[in-house]
C-alpha cells in the first residue's frame, strides 16, 4: 500500500480496521520519518485488534526516501523487471537501509532484522484466436494482472478488438510470437481459435518453451487428434505432456464466459504450483545483513 497527501491510497493492507489504523497513524504523523516502523496486530496480547483467522499481522511502514541514489536503485529494479528478470528487495527494519539484488523466486523472509521479498516480472498471456471465449479470458486475465495479447489473422475480426483497453490485439498469425515474447517461465499460451492451422502453429513453439502454461481448447476427441498431429510434426512426448487439453478446470462450463473463467482459474492454479516448486528448488538464503 502507498499513501501520500497528494495521491491518496494505492493498494491495500488486508482492509478494514487494520488499514484504517495504519492510515490514521500516517496522517497524524505518529510514525518516524527517518526509519521504518513495525506495527503488530492480532495475537494473544492484542485486545483491540483480533483477526478473524486468529493469527498475527505485522505491517512494515517505510517513509519514502528521495535522492539520486534511491532513484538509481528503483530505476535498476525497473530495468530488471522490463528485461524479464527476477529481483529481490532487502530492507533493514532497524536502520532503513535497503537494496535490490537479482534473485530466484522465494517467499517473504524475515531474519536478522532484514525483511526480504521477491519481485518477479509481470505475467504474460498470449491468446490465439479472437472469439467470445478469448474476449472474456482477456478481461479476466487482465484483472488478474496478466499482460494479455490476442492474435488472430482473420480479416473478419470485429473493430471492438482493436479498441479493447485490457489487451493488445495483433491481426496476425502466432508464429514467432512465442519465441519472441512468450517463452519464459512467467508466460502462458492459450489457443482457442478451433483452427488447427493457427492453433498448431502456436503450440509448436510454446510446448518446447519455458512457458508455465500451454493449453488448447477442444473436446477429448479433438485433443487426441491434436496430439497425434503435433507428434507427427516432431514434438517430443515430454513436450506433449505439458499440454493442457481439454483446457481449464472442469467446472461443467458451457458458455464462453464460463469456459474463460475455468481457464483463468487454471492459469492461477498452475502458476502458483510452479512458483512453489521453484522456491523449493531455490538455494536463496535471503536473510543477510545489509
Amino acid at each position: 500500500m502507498f499513501w501520500s497527501g497528494l495521491t491518496g491510497v494505492v493498494g491495500s493492507i488486508s482492509g478494514g480496521c487494520i488499514e484504517e489504523d495504519v492510515l490514521q497513524k500516517i496522517r497524524a504523523d505518529e510514525l518516524p520519518s527517518d526509519r521504518p516502523s513495525q506495527l503488530s496486530y492480532g495475537g494473544k496480547g492484542d485486545q483491540r485488534f483480533k483477526l478473524p483467522c486468529g493469527g498475527k499481522l505485522t505491517v512494515l511502514v517505510e517513509p519514502l526516501s528521495g535522492g539520486e541514489e534511491a532513484i538509481t536503485a528503483w530505476e535498476a529494479c525497473l530495468r530488471a523487471l522490463n528485461s524479464r528478470q527476477g529481483i529481490a528487495r532487502f530492507v533493514d527494519v532497524t536502520h532503513g537501509h535497503w537494496r535490490w539484488q537479482g534473485s530466484a523466486s522465494f517467499d517473504l523472509h524475515y531474519e536478522n532484522n532484514v525483511v526480504s521479498y521477491f519481485a518477479g516480472p509481470a505475467r504474460k498471456l498470449l491468446i490465439v484466436g479472437a472469439n467470445p471465449t478469448a474476449y472474456h479470458l482477456a478481461e479476466f486475465a487482465s484483472a488478474l494482472d496478466f499482460a494479455v495479447t490476442v492474435c488472430d489473422p482473420s480479416s473478419d475480426v470485429g473493430q471492438y478488438w482493436f479498441e479493447a483497453n485490457f489487451c493488445a490485439f495483433k491481426p496476425a498469425y502466432p508464429d514467432g510470437f512465442v519465441a519472441q515474447d512468450f517463452g519464459d517461465a512467467q508466460s502462458a499460451v492459450v489457443t482457442v481459435s478451433h483452427d488447427p492451422r493457427i492453433d498448431d502453429m502456436a503450440l509448436l513453439e510454446a510446448l518446447p518453451s519455458k512457458a508455465f502454461y500451454v493449453g488448447a481448447m477442444g473436446s477429448l476427441a479433438t485433443s487426441h487428434k491434436r496430439l497425434q498431429r503435433l507428434q507427427s510434426l516432431g514434438l517430443s512426448v515430454q513436450s506433449l505432456q505439458r499440454l493442457h487439453a481439454p483446457i481449464g478446470i472442469d467446472i461443467g462450463s458451457k458458455t464462453p464466459s464460463e469456459i474463460a473463467m475455468s481457464i483463468a482459474a487454471h492459469l492461477v492454479q498452475c502458476y502458483s504450483a510452479q512458483r512453489v516448486s521453484a522456491m523449493a528448488a531455490s538455494k536463496v538464503a535471503p536473510g543477510v545483513a545489509l
